[in-house]
């Protein structure tokens, strides 16, 4: 007999794992360009990104990868708001890891926006 199981599948579950798998990339992208402490990259994410995205529990995500050497502390500044703030920039392991994030992440949208777009190519990705 077949167990009634929840239905585990749904579009807000789809976002969930969407952000969680894009979150290092986007920080890293961000502290490429500058340094950040960690509620302005939440600002940030969320602004650029018209509301679309947002970081529920950014802290996470920053010891983790400062942990792995992809980020670093680079002190505590006044922030714009006046208080002071642990800012964070990117190491050259975390540019390396970004460069790769990118790659993988620019090759995986195409494949998807080939499929959906519904045109046909070759494993090379060239038009047929």
């Amino acid at each position: 007999m077949k167990k009634d199981v929840p239905e585990r599948r749904s579009p807000q579950l789809l976002e969930e794992n969407l952000k969680k798998a894009l979150t290092e990339l986007l920080i890293l992208y961000l502290l490429a360009s500058r340094e950040y402490y960690i509620g302005e990259l939440t600002d940030v994410i969320r602004e650029r990104s018209g509301g679309t995205l947002s970081i529920s529990f950014p802290y996470a995500v920053i010891y983790r990868m400062t942990r792995s050497g992809y980020i670093v502390e680079r002190g505590k500044r006044n922030a714009p708001d006046g208080r002071l703030r642990q800012y964070y920039g990117i190491t050259d392991n975390g540019r390396e890891y970004l460069s790769g994030l990118l790659d993988i992440y620019t090759k995986f949208t195409k494949g998807v926006s080939i499929i959906i777009e519904g045109e046909n190519h070759d494993s090379s990705g060239k038009k047929i």
